[in-house]
């Protein structure tokens, strides 16, 4: 190869482009891995941030916008309608239903129980009837209570019958009997009848010997939810009534001094068993067989101060009063009404004879401590 020959091959080299160096199989292989990472990452990121703004985000569509309170997710209430008897016709028979086994007298899970009253032979006044009476807090103490009851018929010294013996009933007078309504969120109502000369508690296949401390919780569960869901500031007493029926003071009279707080009373020692919001005293002169009102005077300051003097006044080891009884009960001349609203919203009227002699509601003597306060809200009794 001459000189002219090199030259040409220099041209010809200078004019190629170098050939690109051998790809790297490696480094490719990392450049994939390191990308899909990438993609893995961003996506666990993205769920985590959907989760998070979930979780965030869902109070606000339950509570909406420019609410701060969730609104509470609904719960099952109780199943079935109550129906409270208005006779004893629907009830099993006694002695019929089945006693003694270690089965529960009603299922656990209730949530309401109520109390109806059944009248029994024409039922009390009318004045002293009561509607049905609905607890929903405590509920499982009463049903653990009921089903803690003796598992057959008691003696009357709380003693089991014995085995073989029929069922054995008092014959007292009674005009009403109490009947229990379970309701429950899954299952339809149970009913339990109490009858208090037999003193068993029946449902519709089984019973037990009846415990009435039983009631009695139920009236103390009740009083105190009453106390709990009643504002005082509702609290209030009856204004007096201009003229009040003298027939009405008359020892024996069927219409007597109303008590509804009674009606929500297990004690029946205590008149008052709960703090007193307000009072409402007034005085009648008698004009022949009608009381005028003469004075009155309405007190919330104070009111509970009174409960203790009436307790004592009505109590049992209150004194009996001499007003003696028919055909020498001797009309009054000058009475008083007073009124009392307790913390349940619930009322009792007491009646204060003062001439020609002193009682309170017919039965006990007129404590001096009462006069004090009668004497206190209307004034000394004018003296005849």
């Amino acid at each position: 190869m001459n000189r002219n020959d090199e030259d040409i091959r220099g041209l010809l080299a200078g004019a190629v482009p170098p050939l690109a160096a051998p790809p790297d199989r490696v480094a490719e292989v990392g450049v994939r891995v390191r990308r899909h990472r990438r993609r893995v990452a961003g996506g666990a990121a993205a769920a985590i941030a959907l989760t998070v703004g979930l979780s965030l985000g869902l109070p606000a569509f339950v509570a909406g916008p420019g609410r701060g309170d969730l609104i509470p997710l609904a719960t099952p209430g109780p199943r079935g309608d109550v129906n409270c008897p208005t006779s004893l016709d629907g009830r099993p028979d006694l002695a019929s239903v089945r006693y003694g086994d270690d089965e529960p007298l009603v299922p656990t899970g209730a949530v309401e129980v109520t109390s109806c009253q059944v009248p029994v032979a024409g039922g009390p006044h009318p004045t002293q009837r009561i509607g049905p009476r609905t607890l929903t807090t405590g509920v499982d103490e009463i049903v653990r209570l009921l089903n803690a009851q003796p598992p057959t018929q008691q003696d009357g010294r709380g003693r089991p019958m014995p085995d073989g013996q029929q069922m054995r009933c008092t014959l007292k007078a009674t005009y009403e009997e109490t009947v229990l309504v379970l309701r429950y969120p899954d299952r339809d109502p149970v009913t339990v009848w109490t009858d208090e000369n037999c003193r068993v508690a029946v449902t519709a296949t089984h019973g037990r010997g009846a415990d009435f401390g039983v009631l009695s919780a139920f009236l103390d569960r009740y009083r105190a939810q009453l106390v709990a869901t009643t504002d005082p500031a509702t609290v209030t007493t009856p204004a007096c009534a201009a003229t009040f029926p003298v027939q009405r003071m008359r020892k024996g009279s069927e219409d007597g001094p109303l008590d509804r707080i009674d009606f929500n009373n297990s004690d029946p020692y205590l008149a008052l068993p709960t703090p007193l919001i307000e009072v409402t005293a007034c005085r009648y002169e008698v004009r022949g067989e009608t009381g005028e009102l003469v004075g009155q005077q309405r007190r919330r300051a104070g009111a509970d101060e009174i409960r203790a003097v009436l307790n004592q006044a009505v109590g049992r080891s209150a004194e009996r009063s001499n007003c003696g009884d028919w055909p020498d009960y001797e009309e009054p001349t000058l009475f008083d009404t007073l009124t009392v609203a307790d913390a349940t919203g619930e009322t009792a009227e007491f009646w204060i004879r003062h001439e020609p002699c002193r009682s309170v509601n017919f039965l006990h003597a007129l404590t001096p401590e009462l006069r004090d306060v009668m004497t206190d809200l209307l004034g000394q009794p004018p003296s005849r």
